[in-house]
């Protein structure tokens, strides 16, 4: 499935420069020898807080932990994913798909997956950011941000309490007062089923995705070749349209044609701005 990040991408290149973050892996801990201690050894010399590095056949996946207030550009994040993906490049020529996690400070975890040979180029200059920005796939592992207007501000006092921006997830209480309380003043309830927790936030098991309203883990939609799962149904991918009898994503025939798949994504595509807004630190 080639997720909602590429139709973005591909819609938004003029006023949106990046949509963040296959279900979250459990790659197993670092090993003390051989291409995985390299990779690890290499990006932390270049800055890069690295957890967790894995193998598993062609795939190699690399967790670190990001701070938010680090975050100041696009660039920085591309850099970021295109350092990790040039190392592994690199250290294992054989491999055809990096799978990056990043663990921001906030609790949100993103993952981003691409071709180590495409991290090279851009880290040469034989890409560009848009380019290479093109080349990734981005799929956000925990629920973000509720989807509201404005931002919501913690560290100016605003919790779920007195600012509508800072609700709270289904399943949770809002009770600033209460110890458990997190930084929005909410405190969780009991976990979705089919999902776990992952630091602060629940993340979906393995095949499943968050729903519209965030309140629980559907099944993932296996849909057709050009289309993609999002928010419980499937989408043709920018550029394809649906046949007549809704089965097949086919090649938007004619000029103008490909304007109703922009106006019936835009809700979608605005969702998430939010949540973008908030790993950049607004």
């Amino acid at each position: 499935m080639r997720s909602i990040r590429r139709y973005l991408r591909a819609s938004l290149a003029g006023w949106l420069p990046l949509v963040l973050l296959a279900s979250l892996l459990a790659p197993g801990a670092v090993s003390a020898e051989g291409d995985e201690a390299t990779i690890t050894n290499r990006l932390m010399t270049s800055g890069v807080a690295v957890t967790s590095v894995a193998t598993s056949g062609s795939e190699v996946t690399v967790e670190y932990e990001q701070p938010v207030a680090e975050v100041n550009s696009v660039v920085d994040v591309l850099q970021k994913v295109g350092t990790i993906l040039a190392v592994v490049s690199e250290e294992m020529p054989s491999a055809q798909v990096g799978v990056v996690v990043q663990y921001f400070d906030d609790g949100q975890i993103m993952q981003v997956s691409g071709a180590p040979s495409d991290g090279a180029a851009f880290m040469n200059q034989q890409l560009s950011a848009q380019e290479f920005m093109d080349s990734l796939v981005f799929r956000p592992m925990t629920r973000g941000p509720m989807i509201v207007p404005g931002e919501c501000e913690p560290g100016k006092g605003e919790d779920c309490g007195n600012c509508p921006e800072c609700a709270c997830y289904p399943g949770e209480t809002c009770d600033p007062g209460n110890p458990q309380a997190n930084e929005r003043g909410c405190v969780p309830g009991a976990a979705p089923a089919n999902s776990h927790l992952v630091g602060s936030q629940y993340v979906c098991n393995d095949g499943y995705e968050w729903n519209g309203d965030l309140s629980a883990c559907v099944p993932v939609l296996q849909c057709p070749p050009n289309a993609f799962s999002f928010q419980g149904e499937c989408h043709c991918e920018a550029g394809y349209e649906w046949n007549s009898a809704g089965t097949e994503c086919l090649p938007v025939q004619g000029s103008g044609s490909g304007g109703g798949v922009f106006e019936k994504l835009k809700s979608l595509i605005d969702s998430l701005v939010a949540w973008i807004k908030s790993l950049f630190g607004g």
